[in-house]
């Protein structure tokens, strides 16, 4: 890897500006090193099961429009783990539970997310943590859970409150649902990780993230200015600029919000973050709690307007529950729409493919996968086994019972937030985050359907969202 794109931590203020190398002396560093930027094709040539699809295009474009079609069809006549081709590079899928696993324990060490996630997102959301590996990964990601301490989520979760009542309680008796979720989730975190009030800026960083994103599943990856990549490049820029100010004013006066808890976090061994390396992660921070929470909300209201039974059930019990604001101690309440939330994800994943790249020749599946392969763990696939989950394609929240636990059945079955050191450091937060919503909008309003008689398509990457906004009206009630 070069070396010029890792530096992420300091060993503190006063101490030397050069970042930290531990991680270079490792032998997957080393093993890295040796690997050319492009993945490699020899995964054609190996004896994995598969298909090259068309030529030229391969499966791309079927990927990017009828996702869950082709990872149903492939895997029905190949199994849970087969080759694809997909954006001119061979992929090895992996979908069995026990081949996903083993990527994400990865005991030997054999497969890199900066290198996996690298030709998507590296230039976009450079140094994010899913752009970093191993003592570099460790060593950020122990800094970070500084600002996701206890007490912190407990005045994350007041200003979350604040904000979502103040926003639903505005909201048009018609809108596309969608749409309101991303600016809800926008105005949260900026309020939360940031601590800025909603201002006219707000829009601005909203495009900048919609097309940093976007950017990601563009086939053509040129920096050109009508081109998606182009525009991806662009909002990064300004995410940079937006980001190095508030990094400045952090420093000088800092607050209580996600920002300043980073701008001042330090190891007990004096490790401390760069504001280069904050700009960097607040970026992916920003992204993941911004675009990952509304698709999260989305499809979660999507199943509830399919399934209005279920959306009374979940309207009873948080009107049960009572007025009172949620708070962190609450994260346990609501066991009803933690399933619906539980049951939407398994059918929606908001990371559907998971990549990595093999640092060197290894063993995968049963299969022998040559060094710089790109793969993937996709859980469209194993969200669906019908071997473990009854009815796969049903809207089932009853499957995630205590008495069923089908997710159970297998100890990597289930991984909506990813698995192994890469999971989702914000998990909880996540969670809390869609009660507190759901809990203003289905304690309020009954959600109609503005079309019921039209069939609702979802993209599925780069992170699922409904195609036609998910145009909804709403009935307010009298609680």
């Amino acid at each position: 890897m070069d070396r010029a794109r890792t530096p992420v931590v300091q060993r503190s203020r006063v101490t030397s500006a050069e970042p930290s190398t531990k991680s270079s002396s490792t032998p997957f560093a080393t093993a890295a090193r040796q690997l050319s930027e492009r993945p490699s094709s020899a995964l054609e040539y190996a004896r994995v099961p598969g298909e090259s699809g068309r030529p030229l295009v391969g499966h791309t474009l079927e990927f990017l429009r009828h996702t869950q079609a082709l990872m149903d069809r492939l895997s029905a006549r190949h199994g849970a783990n087969f080759r694809i081709h997909l954006f001119g590079k061979p992929f090895l899928v992996v979908g069995s539970p026990d081949a996903v696993r083993e990527v994400f324990l990865d005991r030997d060490k054999n497969f890199s997310s900066a290198l996996g996630w690298g030709p998507s997102i590296g230039a976009l959301f450079a140094r994010g943590l899913m752009l970093q590996d191993f003592e570099e990964h460790r060593l950020d990601r122990r800094i970070m859970q500084l600002a996701f301490r206890t007490d912190a989520m407990r005045s994350y979760v007041q200003l979350m409150n604040q904000q979502v009542a103040q926003t639903v309680r505005a909201w048009p008796r018609r809108l596309e649902l969608h749409a309101a979720f991303k600016q809800l989730t926008l105005d949260m975190a900026s309020r939360i990780f940031l601590g800025l009030s909603p201002d006219r800026h707000s829009a601005r960083i909203n495009r900048a993230f919609i097309s940093t994103v976007a950017a990601s599943v563009a086939i053509v990856r040129r920096e050109l200015p009508l081109l998606a990549f182009g525009r991806g490049m662009r909002g990064r820029r300004v995410l940079e600029q937006y980001f190095s100010r508030l990094i400045r004013e952090r420093r000088i006066a800092p607050g209580h919000d996600l920002l300043s808890q980073l701008c001042e976090a330090k190891t007990p061994e004096g490790e401390r973050f760069s504001d280069a390396a904050i700009r960097d992660h607040m970026i992916f921070l920003m992204m993941a709690a911004h675009d990952t929470t509304t698709s999260s909300l989305s499809s979660l209201m999507h199943m509830l307007l399919q399934n209005p039974a279920w959306q009374e059930r979940v309207r009873e019990e948080i009107h049960a529950r009572g007025s009172a604001p949620l708070s962190w101690d609450d994260r346990d309440a609501l066991p009803t729409l933690d399933r619906c939330f539980d049951e939407a994800l398994r059918l929606f994943p908001p990371a559907p493919f998971i990549p990595r790249r093999t640092v060197r020749a290894c063993t995968l599946a049963g299969f022998d996968v040559p060094a710089n392969t790109s793969i993937a763990s996709c859980s469209l696939i194993t969200h669906r086994l019908p071997h473990y989950w009854s009815a796969p394609e049903r809207f089932d929240p009853d499957r995630f019972m205590p008495e069923r636990a089908e997710h159970s059945a297998h100890p990597q079955l289930y991984y909506p937030f990813g698995g192994g050191a890469h999971t989702c450091l914000g998990v909880h937060f996540a969670r809390i985050q869609v009660k507190a919503v759901l809990c203003e909008v289905l304690g309020r309003y009954r959600i109609h359907d503005a079309k019921p008689r039209r069939a609702r398509s979802f993209a599925a990457v780069p992170i699922p969202y409904p195609r036609d906004g998910l145009p909804v009206t709403l009935e307010t009630l009298r609680v």
